[in-house]
């Protein structure tokens, strides 16, 4: 019996003893900015920290802007914060920003494994290679979707059918099959918003931003979730006849029967980077098609305009045209920040502050492009905005991020581009009395992503 009481007490005093450790380390974790002096939020929520409505009542965007003009109404040039458990920093001050995207702040690695780089290689290798026929695939859609919408008497949901025109596009371009016309519940829209996800991946994903961490921690997670089936789903609900189209399934079959055995991909990481280039893909271009359509039924000026050049020039490549959808890219970016981590201390320029190693630095794009000193009237949507006239790239416009560019937004855009140049040359978009104001983002969505039914008045242009 003392034996067994003396592991009792020795158990329980570990446990407290680690319990305890735990508590000091989430309170320090939680007054970092208060520890260091560095101007911040001050102490946070434990867990959470400054981003406990995200997933829940909003997107993340939206908590990351209202602290950017936190610290901007203060003034600073640059503020604390933290995500989770993750001490995280805002700049606000453009220079600053150029700074801290430059090459002169040591970044850590990132996420990008050697899996992911190849991946990437080939997918932007098929693109040159197959730019026509992709090209060919998404003009043939765009017409018959206009075709359905010219038809049409009554109002729509836009998002609906912008779901199901990307679907089409994608699984051709993708996986060489049409899309099953008898598919009345787009299956991709659901499945596609499955992510291993939840706060354990937002917790230790931020906290841990390390390339084979995360790697493993998802494959972990995907044990407990239906992650891994969403691809075979997403095949699943398209047709078995294959079609003549150039498509990136078979190039990699291709390019992996002759590939030598160190240059193989992994099934598992093969059918996990495919799944993320369906996604970017869908959300990027149904997306920015959603809004711009919506932003359409609520500028009818511009609209009409635009109706006027596309139907002059015949071509859906014109300079309107790419202003319009430059202004809808500002007002809703896919990408709603770029961050990194940084790989060592850096004192900034002004020299007063320094931002320590392991720090996760965010680039607020969001915010940024809603920011009245740079973008006058932020909500007004304009096409005419200097910033989209100009050739010149600036940081102050990054609605895809930074370069390189996530994988698939060559196609997505795309998509974007001949589809809302077929639809707005043919047909005229009105609003209707279950048309919302604003459109509403869903909190949970990795990519901003509108939420609910938006409904608008489609039809044929007179």
């Amino acid at each position: 019996m003392p034996i067994v009481e003396f592991w009792i007490a020795l158990s329980t005093t570990v446990l407290l003893i680690t319990g305890f450790g735990i508590c000091l380390i989430l309170d320090k974790r939680r007054s970092v900015w208060v520890d260091r002096r560095f101007p911040g939020t001050g102490r946070t929520c434990v867990l959470y920290g400054d981003y406990k409505a995200t997933g829940r009542t909003e997107h993340r965007m939206y908590t990351t802007q209202r602290l950017y003009r936190q610290f901007k109404a203060k003034k600073w040039c640059i503020g604390g914060a933290v995500m989770y458990l993750t001490p995280c920093v805002i700049p606000t001050d453009p220079y600053l920003i150029e700074y801290m995207l430059s090459d002169e702040c040591i970044k850590l690695g990132g996420r990008i494994t050697s899996s992911g780089a190849t991946f990437a290689s080939r997918w932007n290798t098929f693109e040159d290679e197959h730019f026509e026929s992709l090209i060919n695939v998404v003009t043939e859609e765009s017409a018959q979707i206009t075709e359905i919408l010219r038809t049409s008497n009554s109002p729509v949901d836009v998002k609906a059918i912008m779901e199901l025109f990307v679907a089409r596009a994608l699984t051709r371009c993708i996986f060489g099959k049409r899309y099953s016309e008898d598919c009345h519940q787009l299956p991709i829209t659901e499945k596609l918003a499955n992510q291993p996800s939840g706060t354990v991946w937002e917790v230790f994903s931020t906290a841990f931003p390390n390339a084979r961490f995360t790697h493993v921690l998802r494959k972990a997670l995907n044990h407990f979730q239906e992650y891994p089936l969403i691809l075979e789903e997403l095949i699943s609900s398209i047709t078995t006849t294959p079609t003549t189209d150039a498509n990136f399934l078979k190039y990699m079959k291709h390019v992996e029967q002759h590939a030598s055995t160190t240059d193989r991909m992994a099934f598992e990481d093969t059918k996990t980077l495919m799944l993320e280039l369906v996604q970017h893909v869908f959300y990027v271009a149904s997306g920015t098609t959603i809004a711009c359509l919506f932003e359409m039924g609520h500028n009818l000026e511009i609209q009409n305009n635009l109706h006027k050049v596309l139907k002059r020039s015949g071509d859906s490549m014109v300079d309107l045209l790419d202003k319009v959808i430059g202004e809808t890219l500002r007002k809703y970016p896919p990408i709603d920040e770029i961050s990194f981590v940084t790989g060592a201390n850096h004192r900034l320029p002004s020299g007063e502050l320094m931002v320590p190693s392991n720090t996760k630095v965010i680039i607020p794009i969001f915010a940024l492009h809603h920011d009245a000193e740079f973008y006058p009237d932020p909500n007004r949507f304009d096409p005419e905005r200097p910033v989209l006239r100009s050739r010149k790239e600036t940081l102050l416009y990054q609605p895809l991020g930074g370069v390189p560019f996530p994988i698939g937004s060559n196609l997505a855009l795309m998509i974007v581009r001949v589809g809302l140049g077929k639809i707005l040359k043919e047909c005229t978009v009105r609003l209707t009395s279950a048309t919302p104001s604003t459109l509403k983002i869903s909190p949970n969505q990795p990519i901003p992503y509108p939420s609910g039914r938006v409904e608008l008045l489609i039809s044929n242009a007179s």
